[in-house]
């Protein structure tokens, strides 16, 4: 499960590089509007995904590279977390 963690982080990586590349590369005229709006799609979801790590931040007590690593990776940089607040409540139990 690590590997395939890591081989999405770097697709994710991929990614955000291909639509920086796209945006401000010499051919923005052909790549089109897709480049922004995929973009903004998985930058949404992100946030969103920062915005929920941000509701347990009381009891995970995330650091700025926790936010950020959310932020470019989204749900693959989350899964420490989750396994991290699954083990908490468990505890709680």
């Amino acid at each position: 499960m690590k590997v395939l963690n890591l081989l999405m982080r770097l697709v994710m990586l991929v990614f955000w590089v291909g639509i920086a590349y796209a945006l401000l590369g010499p051919g923005i005229e052909e790549a089109g509007s897709m480049p922004l709006i995929l973009g903004g799609v998985v930058l949404f979801m992100h946030l969103l995904q920062m915005l929920m790590l941000r509701q347990v931040a009381g009891v995970l007590h995330p650091t700025v590279k926790d936010y950020i690593a959310v932020l470019v990776f989204g749900s693959f940089a989350m899964h420490h977390h989750r396994a991290r607040l699954k083990e908490l409540m468990a505890q709680k139990r």
